[in-house]
């Protein structure tokens, strides 16, 4: 899996003040941020797993069969995940319900 090069906002978030309050995000607000999305056309998706300890990780593929393979054992695992490809994003928390 090779290092993720997407633009993002890490160096303007890093400037936040930090608060303890918890801001809630649902799939309709990220679904509405991805109208946005720009995968780079070298890669096939990015999978986006919520660990069952609640830990999020993040990974990008370039082979649909290593994305599916991954996936596979997510759900094995009983976690939930977002993939996002260059025409849609799924979650398992409302599309296979």
């Amino acid at each position: 899996m090779a290092k993720s090069d997407f633009n993002n906002r890490i160096r303007e978030l890093n400037k936040w003040d930090a608060t303890d309050e918890l801001t809630q995000v649902d799939f309709a607000m990220g679904h509405e941020a991805a109208l946005t999305w720009d995968l780079p056309a070298s890669y096939v998706c990015v999978v986006r797993a919520i660990k069952t300890d609640g830990k999020i990780e993040e990974r990008s593929y370039r082979q649909a069969n290593a994305a599916k393979r991954y996936m596979k054992n997510l759900l094995l695992d009983d976690c939930d995940y977002v993939v996002m490809t260059g025409n849609a994003i799924l979650d398992t928390l409302h599309d296979l319900l």
